[in-house]
This record gives structure tokens, sequence and C-alpha cells, in this order.
């Protein structure tokens, strides 16, 4: 066997390590310049967000097929998208997982929202998560309800560790949900069962001090708050399907604990809809994505004594500057439910 030393690379994603700082950083530049020239898009005209929130998709009437050779390339752009939406652009989740649900019969509006893709990743080609010592941790459920053309709600969830996120998922609910707490609710419970499977692998991989990172998990909505801490069945919610009520369970034994904060500081809000460019610049922040030339710009001035890693600032590419939430931890208003317990 034979030491190859760190390792730079895995399966297209990019790795760079700073034990001393106690810092990783992970990207997927080498890939995105791949599939950019793969369907034609390395020279095109770059973009500042995935989706334009502008635009509403609908599914393509079927007297009106694409052919067999739109759809291989419809599918095939959507696929390479999709493995760089799973390996480290969170950013991405929401405009992929729109983009697939159109992949058996594409029409030229769905072709430009892949193209918007590719333009927004032209942009972004050498952003990555950037995980700090000094990071926090916390999890983060919403849903959008009725978004979708058949009425069914988008759901979303974030976790972040040491600042940036670990695992993210947005995706569209199996049922049409009543109400915005159902919606939200149901949006929770696999937010739920995220945080419990990450509980168990922390503690089988021996870091239980971060256990309670994974069990803290912020909520836009007291609706849902109030649903899974009082056992009692009210007209409104009597009709949800009795396997999201495991919440409550979860809650008493203390394995789960909810958290409102305001929907304007909810993380998870870029998984379940288009959001416009400040607040999509704010979000990716949060998730700890930002470009590999300010990680070497952040350690070239702390090599030189001239700032902390938690003095950092970066440019979101429109002449203005924010703080990342990688370099410093988020504290958002919390507002917790036993001191205003409306619904």
């Amino acid at each position: 066997m034979t030491d190859l030393g760190e390792l730079p690379t895995f399966l297209g994603l990019e790795i760079e390590g700073n034990r001393k700082q106690r810092t990783l950083f992970l990207s997927q530049k080498k890939y995105i310049t791949k599939i950019l020239g793969d369907h034609g898009m390395q020279d095109c005209n770059p973009v500042s967000t995935p989706a334009d929130p502008h635009v509403r998709l609908e599914r393509t009437s079927l007297s009106i097929p694409a052919s067999e050779e739109e759809g291989r390339g419809y599918q095939s752009a959507v696929r390479s998208l999709m493995y760089a939406m799973l390996g480290k652009r969170p950013d991405l989740a929401y405009a992929v997982s729109k983009v697939s649900q159109y992949s058996t019969n594409p029409d030229p509006t769905h072709w430009t929202a892949v193209k918007r893709v590719f333009r927004y990743l032209a942009r972004t080609q050498d952003q990555g998560l950037y995980y700090s010592g000094g990071g926090t941790g916390s999890g983060f459920t919403v849903a959008d309800r009725g978004s979708s053309d058949d009425r069914r709600s988008i759901g979303g969830y974030t976790f972040l560790l040491y600042g940036a996120a670990v695992c993210w998922n947005s995706k569209k609910q199996a049922t049409v949900a009543l109400s915005s707490t159902e919606a939200e609710y149901m949006a929770l419970t696999q937010a739920v069962k995220e945080s419990l499977w990450l509980q168990g692998i922390l503690s089988h991989l021996g870091a239980e001090n971060h256990v309670p990172d994974v069990k803290s998990i912020y909520v836009d909505n007291q609706g849902p708050i109030a649903l899974a801490r009082n056992p009692e069945f009210h007209a409104r919610t009597k009709h949800i399907n009795i396997h999201y009520h495991f919440i409550r369970e979860q809650i008493e034994n203390q394995e789960i604990q909810l958290t409102y904060c305001p929907t304007s500081e909810m993380t998870a809000d870029i998984f379940t809809k288009a959001l416009p460019e400040p607040s999509f610049t704010k979000h990716t922040l949060r998730l700890g994505l930002v470009s590999h030339s300010t990680i070497k710009q952040q350690n070239v001035q702390v090599g030189h004594g001239h700032t902390s890693k938690e003095g950092v600032r970066m440019s979101t590419g429109e002449g203005r500057s924010c703080e990342s939430p990688a370099l410093i931890p988020w504290s958002p208003d919390i507002v917790p439910l036993e001191d205003d317990g409306r619904m």
C-alpha cells in the first residue's frame, strides 16, 4: 500500500484542506468547466441566479411531442446539472429539481430554463462549500404551498455544520396541502427524518458534540411548530396523515428542538422557489458557498497578520460585499413559541 498524501480529488470533487486553520473547501470547478463545454455553453452570457423568478414553467401538451433527439439531449443536460447539484452546489437544488420534471417532453421554454442554470454555473465555476472550525450548525426547513403547476407544494430543508451545508433537499410533495401549515408540517417531517439520520451517523463517528447542532431545526411558520408540540387534533388539521405526527414523539423524547425564525432569515427558502438576486446571494452565503479566490485572499491576509478569518468580506458580484456565515456564526432573531403562541 502506498501513501499518496492528502486527497486532492474524489469523483470530480476537488478538495482543499488547511489543517492549521481547520478549514475545508470543496468545489467542482473542473467538472463544471467540462459540462459547460460538453453542452456548448462555455462562451455563454453569465447570469446571477439559476432560475428566473418571473418565469413559471408548465408541462407541454402531449399533442406537441418533443423529438427523440431533443428528449435525449435535454435529459443529458439535466443529468449533468444534477451531479453538480448533488456534489457541492446546493444553490442549484431548486432549479435542477424544477427542470427535471419536464424531461419526458421538453419544449423551448424548458430548454431556456436549463440553459439559464448553465449560464449561472459559468458565472460561479469556482464556488464551493467552505467549512471552518469556528462555524455554526443548525437545520432549516420551509415549504412553498401550491407553487407547482399541479398545485402541490415544494418542500426543502438543509443542515449546516461548521458553517456550511452538509445535506440539502428540494422536492415536490406527494399530496396537495390544504393549508400552509400542512405544507410546512409535511416539509418538517422530512427534515426531522434527516436530523435523526445525521444524529445517528455523528454518534457512530464519535462526534457526539455536534449532535445538538443537528437537533435544532428552524421553521418560519408558527403553525407547524404548534401542531408538532400539541398532541390534540383540531378541525383544520385532523385530516393530516398520521405518519406525519411522528414529529411529536421526537419532540417528547427531546430528539428534536423546533425554533421559529423570520421568513426573511429562512436559509431553506432557496430550495422552494426562484428568488431575486439579493435574497439568493444572501442565502447562498449562509449555505457556506464562497468563491475560491475569496479563500485564497483570506489565507494570504491571515498569513500576513492583516486580519483573522472572522473578518473576511466577499463580493456578491454586483459591486456589493457581505460577510460569509461560513466565517462568521449566524444568529437569527429568534422568537420561541413559548413567547408567541399564535398560529
